[in-house]
């Protein structure tokens, strides 16, 4: 009947000249106009009025509307039961239960469907981030924050359902009704006073933000500078090359350090009694522990400024001999001749004394010298030639300036000799000594010198006392 109804409506309707227009401009003919939920609507409209209808009827009749309202009174009664009220809450959990899970897999899908579009776009719309050269993030790395974010998106509303689902399931029972509510109340609160925080902190982190990107930029210039005086391009009189990478540190230092203080009353918390506290105890803790490494970090300092050595130059510290292999604010590292690496505190650095053989070289080249011990018989002439050939013919030993000899000594039973020659190899010092050594035997038995020191023994007749003779008694005969 509804349907037979909707029809002519329908026929009646395209007689309106303003429908007719409708349909001619959209091409559709009356099927199309009814399938266009026209005649659905109209049939929904019709059922609600025929049940209106229905039941004003039943309520013109006494006999119904008392047999409706007995029977209304007798369901009401029968769902008030407990057992029935139970079985109706389990049921009603049930459904919920249900669109819960239904709910979830349309929110699998939904997200699932965006991922793949995410990944489906990976390289050609997503391709990453450049300034200018350099690579901020690649394609991969964008999709998978996207991702990311999907992912997380999803848990958010798979919660956000799941709290929306526990409130109705608490809310079924008296006992538990309002149990969710409370929670939630204090979560929102708790983000509400958390952004209203935040909103209160905005100015504050302006000014770090500022901060932060007035001693970034700073710093950039400094390292800027100091990399430019390191490779040469730019020279200060007076300030070595070498300078720049620790000058560098200690005004990295200091800037950082300025920074902090200056950021310090912005941080969040700052002021409060707590983080004050803490603060104290830090810079108490560091006052206590750090006097022997604010000693190590001064002497290195100190060691660097007065270009007293470098990495690679062949030094002797105190009883060590070796070449440097770091030079560090804390330490320093020597490996000796016998490959055996070494960890100085630079605070025993200072406190030592230091030679460097490598200093020495680069300016007039480093003296070594050997002694040899040879009786007076042999003309000192003979023997200073001699050594001075064995030193020439020695590798690493310098031709300029000429190697020489000086006589120390003049013992008893020899004379000392001592040849002197430079050399520009100082970590070679060891091998440089047992080829000059080599060298000496070498053309001392060429030329037919022994090499060795003589000493006299004399044989006194031992029956004359060496008491002297006023002490002799009279009658004393040797």
């Amino acid at each position: 009947m509804s349907r037979w109804i909707a029809k002519l409506i329908v026929k009646l309707l395209n007689r309106v000249s303003i429908i007719k227009l409708l349909v001619n401009r959209l091409n559709l003919s009356d099927a199309e106009l009814v399938s266009l939920r026209t005649q659905d609507v109209i049939r929904a409209f019709i059922i609600i009025l025929s049940a209106w209808e229905a039941w004003q009827v039943l309520n013109s009749h006494a006999d119904i509307s008392d047999f409706i309202v007995s029977a209304w009174l007798l369901i009401t009664n029968f769902l008030q039961f407990p057992a029935v009220t139970f079985v109706l809450n389990l049921a009603l959990i049930g459904v919920e239960t249900y669109l819960l899970f239904k709910v979830f897999g349309w929110v699998k899908t939904w997200f699932n469907a965006i991922s793949n579009r995410v990944e489906a776009e990976k390289g050609n719309r997503l391709k990453g981030f450049k300034l200018q050269r350099v690579q901020i993030f690649t394609a991969a790395q964008f999709t998978s924050f996207l991702l990311a974010v999907n992912q997380y998106a999803r848990y958010a509303v798979n919660i956000l359902l799941t709290l929306i689902y526990l409130t109705g399931v608490f809310s079924i029972f008296p006992q538990t009704r309002g149990f969710v509510t409370n929670i939630l109340t204090g979560v929102l609160q708790s983000l509400e006073n958390g952004w209203q925080g935040f909103v209160d902190y905005l100015p504050n982190l302006l000014s770090l933000i500022v901060i932060i990107v007035m001693t970034y930029y700073g710093l950039k210039i400094i390292r800027f500078f100091f990399d430019e005086i390191e490779k040469g391009t730019i020279t200060l009189s007076g300030f070595y090359t070498e300078w720049a990478t620790p000058t560098y540190q200690l005004l990295r230092f200091v800037v950082l350090a300025f920074a902090l203080v200056v950021a310090f009353p912005y941080l969040p918390g700052s002021s409060s009694p707590a983080f004050q506290g803490v603060s104290v105890f830090v810079g108490v803790l560091f006052s206590l522990g750090s006097s022997t490494i604010v000693a190590n970090i001064i002497s290195g300092i100190v060691l660097t400024y007065t270009r007293a050595f470098d990495v690679g130059d062949r030094v002797k510290i105190a009883d060590t001999v070796g070449d440097i292999i770091a030079k560090e604010m804390l330490v320093t590292r020597i490996r000796t001749i016998k490959n055996v690496e070494i960890t100085i505190p630079n605070s025993m650095v200072m406190g030592s004394h230091i030679i460097n053989y490598s200093a020495i070289s680069e300016e007039n080249g480093l003296i070594l010298n050997t002694t040899v011990t040879l009786g007076y018989d042999i003309p000192w002439r003979l023997i200073h030639e001699t050594l001075i050939k064995a030193a020439k013919s020695t590798n690493g030993i310098l031709a300029e300036p000429r190697p020489f000899v000086l006589q120390t000594s003049l013992d008893d039973f020899y004379v000392s000799y001592q040849l002197n020659a430079y050399s520009d190899e100082p970590n070679r010092q060891p091998k440089i000594y047992s080829d000059l050594h080599q060298n000496i035997q070498d053309v001392f038995f060429e030329q037919d010198i022994e090499i060795l020191s003589p000493h006299y023994r004399a044989a006194r007749d031992g029956n004359m006392t060496t008491i002297p003779a006023n002490y002799l008694p009279k009658d004393y005969v040797a």
